[in-house]
């Protein structure tokens, strides 16, 4: 399968160019409001998560400085999980300590999934 630049070139429809066409295809509606609600959604987080990363720096690929024996890719699930034991207390109706809701919950969770996802290759788990 390839994707048409309107008269362009065809791409590979895994390739960078391509995604960022259907990205934009869907951020303009083309394919509906459901897929223009979740491109906007995503790329809101995406920005997010991009800022995060340069505050932090790539600390989610490097061993915990409290747990050292952790492969990176081990930590960011140990994070994972305590994003889902958090996020099963508020649905449960915990009034949280804190005020970090479920949305926010939910985009951390997330966050760390695209982090595992995106480790470098050398990174052992």
């Amino acid at each position: 399968m390839t994707v048409h630049l309107g008269g362009g070139p065809e791409l590979d429809p895994n390739s960078e160019a391509a995604i960022r066409v259907e990205i934009d295809k869907a951020l303009g509606g083309t394919f509906g409001e459901d897929q223009q609600r979740i491109a906007s959604v995503g790329i809101q987080w995406l920005s997010t998560l991009l800022r995060k990363n340069r505050d932090y720096g790539s600390s989610a690929w490097k061993a915990p400085v409290l747990a050292p024996q952790l492969a990176p890719g081990d930590a960011i699930l140990c994070r994972m999980s305590d994003k889902v034991e958090r996020i099963a207390r508020l649905l449960q109706g915990e009034s949280p300590s804190v005020s970090e809701s479920l949305e926010d919950t939910m985009c951390d969770l997330g966050a760390y999934a695209l982090l595992w996802l995106a480790r470098p290759s050398e990174t052992p788990d």
